[in-house]
This record gives C-alpha cells, structure tokens and sequence, in this order.
C-alpha cells in the first residue's frame, strides 16, 4: 500500500467528522486503500461509530487492547463486530452507505484467496461479505461460533459491546486485558504510528490507530509506517526474511499481489512469489542474513572454480560463440530464414493472401533486439548443492556466448522456501555487462518447477520481443514441500509436490508456453538416471553433458537448431 499523502490524511479525517457529526476530536483510526486514497465506506463506519456510540468505553477497551502483543488483530476483530453493529442506524442518516457496503463486499470476495491460505480475519470477512452478496463461505465451526459471537446485537450499547468482546477476547484466545493504568510490557516513545494495508485487495479494517499526542510542543511526534499484512503476521515475517536473504522485491505491494493471483492459481494456488534483483535495503545486515552470509561464500567459491577453469571455460564461450554466430550470420541450412518483416519473397505472397500466412519475408538478422530473446533459467534448489560451481559456470558460459552474438539475455535463477517460490534475476537483456552477477547463485530450498517456468513465462511473454527462447537448466527433479492442489473430482484432492506429479506439473507449463509461441529446451544438470524426467518435461529438446568439453558443443547445437526456426 503506498502511504496516504496528508491530503488523502485530512480527506480520511474529514469523512469522519461528516460522519460523527462532531468536528470536536481527533480520530484515533483512519482507513486508506491500497492505493494511499481515503477509503469513504470504512471511515464513514468509523464516523458512524463515534455517532452511535457513547464512544468512552471503546476508547478503554482500545487502549486496554493496545497493551497485547496481537493488539492489532484483536482491534480489527472489534471493528468487525462495530461495522456489524452500526450499520443500521448508519444507513439511515446515510441511505448511499449500502451501496457503499455491496460495493466493498464485492471486493472482498474478488480478492479472497482459498481457505487454507486465508489467516482469521480474512475468513471471517468473506465470509460476512460473501452473505452480504447472498452467497456463502468456508468456516470451521470454532469460526462459526467466534463469527457468531462478533455479531454484536445492534440494541446493545457501548459498555455491553465492550464487556462482550472482553468475554470473547477470555473464551476464544485465552486473553485477558490490562487495566488501562497498568504499565506496559515496553518502551513508550514518543513516536505516531500509522499502520497500514501491505497487500493491495481491500481489508475489512485497515483503519489505522493514531496515537496523537495532547501536548504536541512538550513532546514532539514523528509518523513512522508500519505495514501491516492483511492476513496477519505471518506474511510480514516472510516478506522481511526474503528480503533480509534474497533482496527486495521487484514489484510493488500492488503488482505482487496481481501476479500472484495470475500465477498461483489451480495447483499451485496456495503458493507465493518472490521477484528480486538481489538488491538489499540499506538497514539489512549481512549478519543477520544466513543465505546472503551463504551466497557470499558460494560466490567465492565460484569464482575460484572459474578461475582454475578459466581457459577451459573461455574456450568453450569461443567455441560457442562461433557456432552459434555461424547460424545467425551465414548458416541458413539452405533455406532462407522466414519471418514476419525483412525482404518481401514474392514466391510466398499467395500464403499471406490464402493462409493468411504472415511469414512472406526474408527474416533479418536473428541478433537484431526486436526479433530474438534468449532466457536462462537455473535450478537453484537444494538438490544442486553438489553441483554449484559447475552450474554457475554452465550458465555464464551460455549467457557470455550468446552476449558476443549480441543477442539480449535475462539470466535468473529459483528455487523454492516456505512455499514461495524465489525468482531471483542477475543480469536483465539491456545489461551485458552483468554476466558476472550469475557466479552469485547460491542453492538452497526446493524447487517447484512448474511454477517456476509458469513465472519466466510470464515475464518472457510481457517483453517486446517477437522471438522468444527460454534455455532451462536443471536436474528435472521437481521436489516441493507445500503439497500440489487437485480438483478433477467433486473432490478436493492434495498430491505431495514431486515424483510423477511434480514431473507432470511441469512438463504441462512447458507445453502451455510452446503453444504461446515460446521455444523451450533444457541441459539436464542430474544424472543419466534424470534424463527419463527431462525428456518427459522437455521432450527432445533436451541434451545432457557428460563433460564439460562435450557441453559447449552439445547446448550450441540444440541452441543453433532452435534458431534455424525462427
């Protein structure tokens, strides 16, 4: 969510007093959207509350709460039963509120996930929103029972919704509140704290407690953001380790919530992606990082496995390079390459006419940026971890080989922790310099590899490119400890990730990015005993090297065979 700008602050405030009808106080919860704009439904409940409530009692209670480790959760947990409770006498002074509250139901459910990767709250929300709307959602009867009991009976008055949520808070969660005067478990400083929606669906509170200070000349505030995740702590901890060990994320709070609701979807649809550049914030320590005090180390170790290496291997680029080149400049295979511009071939105009045919042309140079891509794609799982060194140099000598053809390249590498699956990028096609970057790759995790290839594909689609080669490289041992979702049946049915279904899983991913146009092949980097896997995953377009001398001119072929097509 991106943070509310004081405009969009003192518009939130403004629908509050509207609605309170009482300009006279400072509100201590706003809610934003995830787009930093005053949210109109939830701050008119928030309003509405301060109307209909003799609002001491609350405050009590809200204070009281902010006192619990969990002192967020439970505070939605009471804005859920107030936005239950108010409603009916909201709505009347202000007939538009329905519309208002049908509106942000709909939104709820269009953004809820399954019900095993939904935390309390959410499932609590949709499954309100969803009876809104006159459907129904998945609870547990715990859930039912908690749902039930945060129904707050509108007739009730303040000081009875907050002796019945106390009561809730004892049976449900085992709390019992400070008083109010009783000292805090930790340091008070003299900080406003702002919280605010992290993913971009909507939240059923993500109203913010603002701790405004009475004697502002006395004791000075800074605002400090703290995000805080829709679906509860869990994801926040996630999101800071693989922060803290893989790097910030490439997209923003918005953009990862839209290509996981893409992507993980169908058997993967518990799952989580992870898109970085490896770059770190400037407060993370490498200290506190195991994999990045882990990556370094590879990276050294990598590095001097080149260097002893370094003839062999910069023989291989040349040899690679010429080959490769061969094709693209000179080598037609007695045929001239066709595609959709280049020079017009009069012989074949009568296709574009009658088979609406678009490759009449003579196609130009391959190398050219607008016509051929190339991708390359490191398994980084935990099964490489015999074979680093050697994967590491596989892949910079195919990305350096094909850099000298000038053709662009994008080199990433996955594998998977926590059911997330980590992209992580080290050199982009407008950066050759960077071929470098690739000796970093470090293994560790599983690997789900359909979700893997399905998230390149992805990326590999949106590119500009007209021609477009993704060069996976793995062991095709697809291996994942978050289990494999399947509905063929009226059934709800899970597969443990790996075996013939991980196997299956991604051979069914690559097959989908052929038929989009995409040329896939693979260098298995396993054991012969791995190449019955790769050839069901890749079919023939599959080689694996013995040696590292065969290894150049093995990959080189495959490479100069798929270039012949395009």
């Amino acid at each position: 969510m991106l943070h509310p700008s004081e405009t969009e602050e003192r518009r939130a405030k403004n629908m509050i007093w509207n609605a309170a009808g009482d300009y006279s106080f400072s509100p201590d919860f706003m809610s934003f959207l995830a787009d930093g704009t005053a949210d109109p439904y939830l701050n008119c409940i928030i309003g509405a509350v301060r109307r209909r409530y003799d609002y001491r009692p609350l405050e009590d209670l809200f204070a009281r709460m902010e006192k619990l480790p969990e002192a967020v959760f439970y505070q939605n947990l009471l804005w859920f039963g107030l936005a239950h409770s108010v409603y009916p006498s909201a709505v009347q002074d202000r007939p538009l509120l329905e519309e208002m509250r049908l509106k942000y139901a709909e939104g709820i459910v269009a953004h809820a996930r399954a019900y095993w990767d939904q935390e309390l709250l959410d499932r609590l929300q949709t499954a309100y929103c969803a009876n809104l709307l006159g459907t129904s959602a998945r609870l547990r009867s715990r859930e039912k029972r908690l749902y039930q009991a945060l129904l707050f009976d509108p007739a009730l008055d303040a000081s009875a919704i907050a002796e019945q949520m106390t009561g809730i808070l004892k049976d449900f969660f085992r709390c019992r509140l400070p008083e109010r005067g009783s000292g805090r478990p930790f340091l008070r400083l003299p900080i406003r704290f702002a919280m605010a929606s992290f993913h971009g669906s909507p939240s059923f509170v993500s109203a913010s407690r603002v701790q405004e200070n009475e004697d502002q000349k006395a004791d000075p505030l800074f605002t400090v953001w703290l995000p805080v995740l829709r679906a509860g702590g869990r994801r926040q901890r996630r999101l800071t380790w693989l922060e803290d060990n893989f790097g910030m994320s490439a997209y923003t709070s918005r953009g990862q919530e839209e290509l996981e609701q893409l992507l993980c979807t169908g058997g993967h649809r518990s799952c989580h992606l992870h898109v970085t550049y490896g770059k770190y914030r400037g407060t993370s320590s490498l200290s506190s990082s195991s994999y990045r005090r882990a990556m370094e180390l590879q990276k050294t170790r990598n590095l001097a496995f080149h260097h002893t290496r370094l003839t062999r291997h910069m023989l291989a680029v040349a040899r690679m390079t010429e080959q490769i080149r061969n094709v693209l400049q000179f080598d037609t295979g007695g045929q001239p390459l066709q595609g959709r511009s280049g020079r017009l071939m009069a012989e074949r105009v009568w296709r574009g006419v009658y088979l609406h045919d678009e490759r009449i042309f003579t196609a130009s140079d391959p190398c050219d940026k607008g016509n051929l891509s190339v991708d390359i794609l490191l398994d980084a799982s935990a099964s490489q971890l015999e074979r680093q060194e050697r994967i590491a140099a596989q892949g910079y000598i195919i990305a350096e080989s094909l850099t000298r053809c000038r053709l662009p390249v994008r080199v990433s590498s996955y594998c998977t922790v926590d059911g997330c699956t980590v992209l992580r990028i080290y050199r982009d096609y407008e950066n050759p310099q960077d071929n470098e970057k690739i000796f970093e790759y470090c293994s560790a995790g599983w690997n789900r590899d359909g979700l893997a290839i399905r998230l390149a594909g992805q990326r590999l689609l949106s590119s500009e490119f007209e021609n477009r080669l993704l060069i996976v490289l793995s062991d095709c041992s697809p291996n994942d400890d978050r289990r494999f979702f399947s509905r063929k049946g009226p059934v709800p049915f899970y597969y443990d990730y790996g075996g013939k279904q991980g196997v299956q899983d991604a051979a069914r991913e690559v097959s989908r990015l052929r038929r989009q146009g995409v040329t896939v092949l693979a260098v298995c980097t396993g054991h012969e005993k791995d190449l019955p896997a790769a050839r069901e995953i890749y079919g023939n377009d599959v080689v694996w090297a013995k040696t590292e001398d065969r290894f150049a001119d093995a990959v080189s072929y495959l490479i100069r065979e798929k270039i012949r097509w395009f």
